[in-house]
């Protein structure tokens, strides 16, 4: 049987409600080299599965479609299948989904895409959490995980200052939106939990992803090509 495809450290979110505004994004850093993927979100892909295969046919690199779903089991395992179909290496859905995963993740596994389970957002404060969760914001992160595992899932997305609550899983942890230090407006795109990206990779973290620090930079191309060699890439 063919092998999981290796996902790179980094993928830069070209993020957009577009496909022009995502390939512009594209476009500035296409040249760089080095090994990263592409994050692209749900409202690219809403009503526009076309630019899946643009992305994947411009790049030719690993393509992380950020769809953060959260529905029934058909519903979620016919989006996972539509992204197979495309050769999309990753997607994503909301632990909290529980059981409901088991078909989409199946479809992940005959296909050798992975998937991962959601936590909590970097938006998201310790006070919500323990609003909503009755729970500190890592032992929420700590629940989460452990249902997206049990339930099949590759690894998960969390929050980089929750990194050391989930030390001893072996899985994949996904530590989005990560802020260089050297980056003016860490909380840009109304981020709460932040981290530099080095120091996401030093506590645990196997994959990161970095859209604003990249594309607010007058030189895209520069900023990408820096966090690359900052992250040994």
């Amino acid at each position: 049987m063919t092998e999981k495809k290796k996902l790179p450290i980094l993928f830069v979110a070209a993020d957009g409600s577009s496909e022009d505004k995502v390939m512009a994004k594209i476009e500035q850093v296409d040249g760089v080299p080095g090994d990263f993927g592409i994050k692209i979100n749900l409202d690219a892909v809403y009503g526009n599965i076309g630019i899946v295969k643009r992305v994947k046919k411009t790049t030719k690199r690993a393509l992380f479609v950020d769809n953060k779903i959260y529905n029934g089991k058909r519903t979620m395992a016919e989006i996972v299948q539509q992204l197979a179909d495309l050769g999309v290496e990753m997607t994503n859905a909301y632990a909290h989904a529980d059981t409901l995963l088991e078909r989409a993740v199946k479809i992940a596994n005959d296909y050798l895409m992975t998937f991962l389970g959601v936590t909590v957002l970097t938006h998201h404060t310790d006070d919500y959490c323990r609003e909503v969760y009755r729970r500190s914001i890592g032992e929420a992160v700590k629940m989460l995980a452990d249902m997206a595992l049990k339930n099949g899932c590759h690894g998960i997305i969390l929050p980089g200052p929750t990194l050391a609550n989930v030390s001893e899983l072996q899985c994949i942890k996904f530590n989005p939106a990560v802020r260089p230090d050297w980056y003016k407006d860490p909380k840009a795109n109304d981020q709460e939990q932040i981290m530099d990206h080095r120091q996401a990779i030093k506590d645990g973290a196997t994959i990161i992803s970095c859209g604003s620090p990249i594309f607010k930079s007058p030189d895209p191309a520069a900023a990408l090509g820096r966090i690359l060699e900052e992250i040994g890439v």
